[in-house]
């Protein structure tokens, strides 16, 4: 039904709460998996829920684990800890999952900006084994959460990319944009899939959302990159080309990106750097630019909490390495200055956010 009645949802949740001890695995499971489908997040409750639901985590069934991470990551609930151990418990269950908890498991943890490289490596594995039962939306779903957590392994992509071709006729709108988004970012260059792809693109030019444009044209900027002479209706070039643009005039200049700015221009040789500056093509609005008298070219991007992974907040996603990468394709050398770190170094004192400042900028030596 999907019906949520908040006062009614807030005295069931007061009654179940004392009782979530003595909950078996599955009405655990049943019980998150409901609250994400209903988009009801009561913050004391899901604590004690999985307080509970971690004591009995061995006795889930692959479904339930499956549908519990799910339902973490739809709530937005940050818990390293569960999420970790109910990893360990998923990992030693891999075999008994079908495609579907599979994909939603890779989903589950590119949602919640999650990833263990060594459980990946174990799920990678069995969902290699059974990627023919994989249905087109899963396969589009694991291919975007690889891209994401920037997971890259060449040889589960090659696989996935055959069994993709084959279905490729059954993807829809936003699975062919997230597969084509997934390419770019992996850097997966498969000529004859990405052939099949813009073919399929063509056929459901009309059918995208402005999400799934953007996504579009970042793979045809990738595709420039590559040097591969894509056969792409020239509307829906334009289309997704202004789409992109339009989310670059929305960008917000935070306190911190201009803080950082003024800070950059005391440095030595700094002092024309720029806030928002478009790169020559119009494709681009770097944080701060700066030129050095020899005539490099910096882009200094003041990257907050988004840009990272959750799990390893020094990691940078896939979407940003693809920033980077196509940035540095129109010769400008990308170097971050994390909002995290920024903060430290600012209650340190104005030596420290030089010294810092003044190593970071030379990594671009």
């Amino acid at each position: 039904m999907g019906h949520v009645d908040a006062a009614f949802m807030d005295v069931l949740l007061q009654v179940a709460m004392p009782q979530l001890a003595s909950f078996n695995p599955q009405e655990l499971a049943n019980t998150v998996f409901a609250l994400a489908t209903l988009g009801h997040n009561d913050a004391a409750f899901m604590d004690a829920l999985l307080v509970a639901a971690e004591s009995k985590l061995s006795s889930f069934n692959s479904q339930g684990l499956a549908n519990t991470l799910w339902a973490v990551s739809k709530l937005g609930v940050d818990d390293a800890a569960f999420v970790g151990a109910l990893l360990v418990v998923t990992e030693s269950k891999l075999r008994s999952f079908n495609s579907q908890e599979l994909a939603n498991t890779v989903w589950s943890l590119a949602t919640l900006g999650h990833n263990d490289a060594a459980f990946m490596g174990a799920l990678l594995v069995v969902a290699e084994a059974k990627l023919p039962s994989f249905k087109p939306q899963e396969l589009a779903n694991t291919a975007w959460a690889l891209a994401t957590l920037g997971h890259k392994d060449a040889a589960f992509m090659h696989a996935l990319l055959v069994v993709a071709e084959s279905k490729l006729p059954s993807f829809t709108a936003q699975n062919l944009a997230n597969s084509a988004w997934a390419l770019a970012v992996l850097d997966v260059q498969n000529a004859t899939f990405v052939v099949a792809l813009i073919q399929r693109v063509a056929a459901s030019a009309t059918d995208f959302s402005a999400t799934e444009l953007s996504q579009l044209f970042q793979f045809m900027l990738w595709l420039d990159t590559w040097q591969f002479a894509a056969d792409v209706l020239p509307w829906l070039l334009t289309t997704c080309k202004q789409v992109w643009i339009e989310e670059i005039g929305n960008t917000i200049v935070s306190h911190t990106q201009l803080q950082v700015c003024d800070a950059v221009r005391q440095l030595p040789g700094c002092s024309g750097a720029i806030s928002e500056h478009l790169t020559d093509d119009g494709l681009f609005s770097i944080d701060i630019a700066v030129q050095l008298p020899g005539g490099q070219k910096l882009a200094v991007e003041v990257d907050g909490p988004t840009h990272f992974l959750r799990n390893t907040p020094a990691v940078l996603n896939g979407a940003t390495h693809l920033r980077n990468r196509l940035l540095e394709a129109r010769g400008w050398c990308v170097v971050s200055v994390p909002v995290t770190e920024w903060g430290r170094q600012v209650a340190k004192g104005k030596q420290a956010v030089h010294d810092y400042l003044t190593t970071v900028l030379g990594l671009c030596g």
